[in-house]
Parts: C-alpha cells; sequence; structure tokens
C-alpha cells in the first residue's frame, strides 16, 4: 500500500542513497529497457566490448556490475530491520509485530512471482518459486526478522558466522550423489541436486547457473550482514564513530572473502560464503563513505538521484518489471535516433528510458508518496 509521508527525519539518507545505487544498476543492467552500461561501452568499439564483457555476464564469477546490485539490495533490507522492527515494537506488541513480518514476507512473496509473470499460471510445469530477488527478500526477510525479534545481537553474529560456514561445508565437503565431475559444475553439483530434491522443477528457470536452495541459505546471510550493520548505523555512537566503525567493517569482510576464494572461490551465480563476504564489504564501504560525505560532512545534493530511486525502491522495481520504459522513451527521442548511428541512438533511448523512470519516482518523491509493505 502507498503512504503519505509527512516528513522523512527518521531517514537516514545515506542508506537511501546505497539503495537508490543499488536500485540504479539493476535498472541500468537487467529490467526496465534502460541498459545504459551496455550501450554506452558499444559506444567505444569491438575491443572495449570484449575487454568489459565480464561486466555483463551472469555465469562468470565475483562481483561485477550485472549481480552485485542485487546483493547490496538484500544488504539494504537487512539493514534497516533492527531500526523498523524497533519502531514498530514501540508502537505496538509483539504478536502484531509477528503478524506484520508475515504478512511483508507474503506480500514480497507475491510481488515476485507478479513480476516473473507466474503469478496466475495454469500450467504447473512452468509455475517456479524463485523468479528473481524479491522471493529471497521474502525468506529472508521473515528469518532475520525472527532472529532480531528473539535474538540478541552477538548470538546474531555467531548466527550469521554459522550460516556462511555451513553454506561453505555444504560446497566443499558434500558432493553430489552419483556426480564425480567439478564440484560447481553447470552440469551437476549439490546445489542443483538439492534443488531438484526439494523443488522438482519449480525451482528456477535458470537452469545449470544458480542454487536456489542454497542460495536461499546465502542470502539470509547476506540480509544478515546488512542486519549486523544496521545495529552499528543505527546505534548510540557518534556519526564520526558509526563511520570508523563501517570502514573497517566493510574492509574486513572483503579482505575475508578475498583470502578464502583462494580455496573456496567467489562465485555470484552459486552465492558462495566468499562472494557473500566480498560483495557485502563493498556495500558496507560505500555506506560508510556515504555516511560521512551525506550524513556528516552534509554533501548531499550529487546524490539526489539515487535518493529518489532509493525512497521508492520496490516501486521502480515492480514498475521495471512490468513496463519497457524504452518504449516510451523512443516516444520522445525516436525522432532524433533515427538520425544517428546505432550504438549512439541505443544509447540516447537507454537514457531516456531511465530519464522516465526516475520522473515517475520524482513526482511521488514531491508527492511525499512511499510504497510501504
Amino acid at each position: 500500500m502507498s503512504e503519505q509521508v509527512s516528513e522523512k527525519k527518521d531517514r537516514v539518507a545515506s542508506i537511501d542513497v546505497l539503495r537508490g545505487l543499488a536500485m540504479f544498476l539493476i535498472l541500468s543492467t537487467q529490467i526496465g529497457g534502460a541498459p545504459i552500461f551496455k550501450t554506452f561501452v558499444n559506444l567505444f568499439g569491438s575491443e572495449f566490448v570484449a575487454a568489459t564483457a565480464h561486466q555483463f555476464s551472469w555465469t562468470l564469477p565475483g562481483v561485477n556490475l550485472m549481480n552485485v546490485a542485487q546483493s547490496i539490495f538484500i544488504f539494504v533490507v537487512g539493514l534497516v530491520i533492527p531500526f523498523s522492527l524497533e519502531k514498530r515494537l514501540a508502537q505496538t506488541d509483539k504478536r502484531k509485530t509477528y503478524l506484520h513480518i508475515v504478512r511483508r514476507s507474503l506480500i514480497l512473496f507475491v510481488l515476485g512471482t507478479i513480476a516473473g509473470g507466474h503469478l496466475l499460471s495454469l500450467r504447473l510445469d512452468t509455475f517456479y518459486f524463485y523468479n528473481n530477488v524479491l522471493e529471497y527478500i521474502s525468506l529472508g526477510y521473515l528469518v532475520c526478522s525472527l532472529l532480531v525479534l528473539n535474538t540478541r545481537e552477538k548470538t546474531q553474529w555467531f548466527v550469521t558466522g554459522g550460516i556462511l560456514l555451513l553454506v561453505w561445508a555444504i560446497w566443499s565437503l558434500i558432493p553430489a550423489p552419483g556426480w564425480a565431475g567439478d564440484r560447481f559444475s553447470t552440469e551437476m553439483n549439490i546445489g542443483i541436486y538439492l534443488d531438484r530434491l526439494l523443488l522438482g522443477p519449480h525451482g528456477h528457470p535458470f537452469k545449470g547457473y544458480w542454487s536456489a536452495s542454497l542460495n536461499t541459505l546465502s542470502q539470509i546471510g547476506n540480509m544478515m550482514l546488512g542486519v549486523l550493520m544496521g545495529h552499528i548505523i543505527f546505534g548510540s555512537r557518534d556519526k564520526t564513530a558509526k563511520s570508523k566503525m563501517l570502514f573497517a567493517c566493510g574492509f574486513g569482510m572483503i579482505l575475508a572473502g578475498w583470502l578464502w576464494s583462494w580455496v573456496y572461490p567467489s562465485l555470484r551465480m552459486y552465492m558462495t560464503s566468499s562472494y557473500v563476504l566480498e560483495a557485502c564489504g563493498l556495500a558496507t564501504v560505500l555506506l560508510a563513505f556515504f555516511h560521512w560525505l551525506v550524513d556528516i560532512r552534509g554533501y548531499s545534493k550529487w546524490a539526489f538521484f539515487f535518493i529518489v530511486f532509493g525512497a521508492n525502491s520496490i516501486a521502480i522495481y515492480m514498475m521495471a518489471h512490468l513496463f519497457k520504459f524504452n518504449l516510451i522513451g523512443t516516444v520522445f527521442v525516436g525522432g532524433l535516433c533515427g538520425h544517428l548511428s546505432p550504438a549512439v541512438g541505443d544509447f540516447i533511448q537507454a537514457v531516456a528510458a531511465m530519464a522516465v523512470m526516475w520522473l515517475i519516482m520524482y513526482y511521488m518523491y514531491c508527492k511525499k508518496t512511499f510504497l510501504k509493505i
């Protein structure tokens, strides 16, 4: 549902900046018809395209533009859980808070099914439980919220570490029955085996290049790292101390993930624990920098573009799945693009599509209308 918000004093601007950056990357590489990065790269010719191709691949390992945005987005969901639950408990009782958590998780799951185009699918063989990031957010939010409500911060650190170690142990110590090949093969691995065992053909449509069951566990770890950083940024320390601690945690996670990747590959498609540490470390460093620059130093004008997206991230995410904004943008720039080279025209059309999306969000921002779930 949407709410009219009269004041934004509870919002931490740096969090909206980070969320908005993640959403901009998602819109620029995956959905909505505004592939700004790919079309920009194409302006420089085939050699430049080849040199940067790894930034736009789902299947190559590690952190890149195509995949890190979703990890940051999930990280930010966890980041605000400690604050949002504390605020809700101050306004209502624990039972109603539990009901809110379950309700929100169900709505997110349904929205993910809608975004994937499978809500009213009458063919069971084409229905997937995991269509996009919203299903992972749904389950992660449910688990992480229950942990925050019922455990202390110290326990949450141990649980997060335990999740990352558990994922490592499953990938490293348990081979897929009957398979003697590479443990991370796209033909068969323990993740694919568990998906077939637990979800059958309904796990996800990304055959061989994803592992829904184990990825769910990793995404919970991803979100829990956001929760732990949320305890810092919403804690009682002064702002400068928060930034320093966030920088330290962020660089520590990146270093730990990089060192771990020597023996346990950093693979986005299988959400290995080393990848989760690297991605969340990057998210934490960005958060620390934005917190220092925007919340402490007050330099916020440059970030307004991202804040507009970040303040209404679920709204634009759903819109980008439901509408092809490049078709709307072409109404304004199609005539001009017809006189330009294909590479230049494609880039202008991508920028126009992004502009249309941003202007819709800007209108909602000015009206103080934010999609709340």
